[in-house]
């Protein structure tokens, strides 16, 4: 097991976890692509998605933490330059009071959503954190 010292903390990863950190400053991969019909968000590629939306867009989730980690990304979607694109979500997506959001379908607007799962990708609890960004 190998120890690596930064300053003077001690950092160990050998068993992949990282106790009592304090984090200054830091980023998450994000990922930019357009949807067309359908789209696989692969949590394992990174934690935060832009994506454009072309066409109305069937989601998948794949790859979340096992069961007992918290696993969570965030999802910008923006409708093209035509707009009035919807989107279909996993199942396994539970909304506030069973009612996925309705997106903003102006063009060229956004919607920012949050998605988090801590039983393996089971069940992801699905929040709308902010809609109709210009």
């Amino acid at each position: 097991m190998a120890v690596m010292r930064i300053s003077a903390a001690r950092v160990n990863l050998g068993d992949n976890r990282l106790d009592d950190a304090i984090l200054k400053d830091y980023g998450e991969t994000l990922v930019t692509a357009n949807t067309s019909t359908s789209y696989t968000i692969d949590i394992s590629t990174g934690n935060a998605f832009s994506l454009i939306m072309t066409g109305n867009c069937t989601f998948t989730f794949s790859n979340p933490k096992a069961t007992g980690t918290a696993c969570s990304f965030t999802l910008i979607l923006q409708q093209d330059g035509t707009g009035s694109r919807t989107a279909t979500w996993p199942a396994a997506v539970k909304w506030p009071a069973a009612t996925a959001p309705t997106l903003t379908t102006t063009a060229s607007r956004f919607d920012v959503l949050t998605f988090l799962t801590v039983d393996g990708g089971t069940r992801y609890f699905g929040f709308t954190a902010a809609q109709n960004f210009a």
